[in-house]
């Protein structure tokens, strides 16, 4: 590399001996050159021969001339050729230096990778250690202990969102697990509250499961015949429950209050005296003759909800939106029990069937009949409300 950088001994050597070359031709150009080219003239040359003289002086004059500006192009052209080394020289420290900079860059991606999957086996070993050890809590006869697991299993939650589904499968579960051990410690039938474990499991999984979704969110949110009665999501900003199957579960007293339930399944659930007030129940499933008496409805959306035999007296749908809610077999109570408290103008929107139970005033209020005869024949023709009669 320096060979190519640098004049080698040799060649400046070389250079040495053709500038002394040239200075001696120069000198003897000097002194003898007139004499070698008219030495016959010259041979005799007097003092007092002054236009031979003034030749010789001419001629030295010349020779002069011609070596200053030899010198001036050798000059020139050891000047632009140390030049063009130096800048090959600055070339090749410049790519000397940035090869050394990327292999050093390469060499620090490098060790960042290590240093990374170290951290994150160090992360996925810590946070297994934390998960026995929360799940051993979870399984603990004490609630305190109980209690100590499942906000564990919360934190876990937090730094490493991929073992959400894991978790809220797994505190689900423990919810159905302890529900089915009070029935049997209890003659089959549930208790009247549930269970302080319990209620704090489903606090923290209807705040911390919007990452799962699809065929996934129906099977972990799973609390069929889960006791959550008088469980509460007051003060929860994110209760998405949408999807989450709570079918023959016992949630009577429970505040759901403005909590997501789109797509929910409360099919035979017990929500008597619940509040689901501006909850969002589109497609909701409150079927089966689901318990909804004296359950506040208030500002609730419930379009395209399936009500079918639902028991709803008593309940509260103030401002709630039933449109395409389907309410065939539904009881709204009749004259002498507990009427439910909805007007006409909304069961207008819904699907009302003649097996549906309405109190006197909303039977007959304007326009009602007619309604209910149109829905009739939807439901024995088998079409969705709205969809329109096919054609005989």
């Amino acid at each position: 590399m320096q060979q190519q950088q640098q004049p080698s001994r040799r060649e400046q050597i070389s250079w040495i001996f053709v500038g002394l070359a040239v200075v001696v031709g120069l000198a003897l150009l000097l002194a003898k050159g007139p004499w070698w080219l008219d030495g016959r003239h010259l041979a005799d040359l007097k003092k007092e021969d002054a236009p031979k003289a003034v030749m010789v002086t001419g001629f030295r004059t010349a020779v002069v001339t011609f070596g200053l500006a030899t010198v001036a192009v050798l000059g020139s052209y050891l000047t632009w050729r140390n030049l063009q080394v130096t800048r090959e020289a600055l070339r090749q420290t410049r790519e000397r230096d940035d090869n050394q900079h990327a292999m050093a860059q390469k060499n620090l991606e490098h060790t960042r990778m290590i240093d990374r999957e170290k951290q994150d086996l160090a992360r996925d070993e810590n946070v297994t250690e934390r998960f026995v050890k929360a799940v051993g809590l979870l399984a603990a006869e004490s609630n305190t202990s109980q209690l100590g697991g499942i906000y564990a299993l919360e934190r876990i939650m937090t730094d490493s969102p991929e073992d959400a589904l894991t978790i809220v499968q797994l505190l689900a579960g423990s919810i159905r697990e302890s529900s089915k051990k009070q029935r049997s410690e209890n003659d089959g039938k549930d208790p009247e509250t549930v269970r302080e474990p319990d209620r704090a499991a489903f606090t923290v999984i209807a705040r911390r499961n919007n990452g799962i979704s699809g065929t996934e969110r129906t099977r972990a949110l799973n609390f069929r015949r889960g006791n959550l009665a008088g469980a509460s999501l007051a003060g929860i900003d994110a209760s998405a429950l949408f999807g989450a199957d709570f079918t023959s579960a016992k949630l009577n007293n429970s505040q759901f209050n403005g909590a997501s339930l789109m797509g929910a399944i409360f099919s035979k659930a017990n929500l008597k005296w619940a509040n689901l007030g501006h909850c969002d129940l589109r497609d909701a499933h409150l079927d089966q003759e689901a318990d909804l008496r004296h359950a506040v409805l208030d500002y609730a959306d419930l379009t395209n909800a399936n009500l079918r035999s639902a028991q709803v007296q008593g309940a509260s749908f103030r401002s709630s939106d039933l449109a395409g809610a389907d309410l065939h077999e539904a009881n709204f109570g009749v004259d002498g029990d507990s009427i439910a408290i909805v007007e006409s103008k909304q069961l207008l929107k819904a699907h009302v069937t003649s097996s549906t139970r309405l109190p006197s005033h909303l039977k007959n209020a304007p326009g009602m009949k007619e309604h209910v005869e149109r829905c009739t024949q939807e439901h024995i023709a088998g079409v969705k409300h709205g969809e329109g009669l096919p054609s005989s």
